[in-house]
């Protein structure tokens, strides 16, 4: 049988640099609202697949949206 090791999920992961550039890019006006939450749903997507090929069993969105 197996192990069964028990993780918890505390804080977020790092963000991508490129969600950090459209944020930039965001608060100079560069980029729309709609534009910038398209970045944050693929940081999001990606958070996901890093933490279901982890094995993690509950998975959250890495708080990519979280801006502090």
């Amino acid at each position: 049988m197996a192990n069964a090791y028990r993780a918890e999920v505390i804080g977020s992961l790092l963000r991508p640099a490129y969600l950090k550039d459209a944020r930039r890019r965001h608060a100079s006006g560069a980029i729309t609202d709609a534009e910038l939450k398209r970045v944050e749903d693929r940081a999001v997507d990606e958070a996901v697949q890093i933490q279901t090929r982890a094995g993690v069993s509950v998975v959250t969105d890495g708080e990519m949206r979280r801006y502090a």
